[in-house]
């Protein structure tokens, strides 16, 4: 068009966004991020040996572990009020049956766990 003059992209940018010299020059010089020297100054090494989490990682489901392992140490019966063992001596019973019924699956599980090696 005539009459126009044909600005750089940089003066349009900065047209555009009203920032002036100085702040565009500010941006510039920014520290990255954890860079700044009031952060800096913040940081203590803790010392040699001494953990920054002395309580470690929170588990996971821990309230659901721990009824659970309440449920497994009550003892069942059968009909006839016999006992069949608690619910954990159950489920190790179940394991050995289905690998002695040749169920692959348990098979390699007690591999795996080290329980078909010989004892010595």
């Amino acid at each position: 068009m005539p009459g126009t003059k044909d600005v750089g992209s940089k003066e349009k940018e900065k047209i555009f966004s009203g920032k002036s010299d100085t702040e565009s020059y500010q941006e510039d010089v920014q520290d990255k991020r954890g860079q700044h020297p009031n952060s800096l100054a913040n940081l203590q090494p803790f010392p040699k040996g001494v953990s920054g989490n002395p309580s470690g990682r929170p588990l996971r489901y821990e309230n659901l572990k721990r009824i659970l392992n309440e449920f497994g140490d009550k003892e069942t019966k059968n009909w006839h009020g016999e006992s069949e063992g608690t619910r954990r001596e159950q489920v190790w019973k179940k394991i050995w049956q289905e690998a002695i019924l040749g169920n692959m699956k348990y098979v390699q599980l007690l591999a795996r766990l080290g329980c078909l090696d010989d004892k010595q």
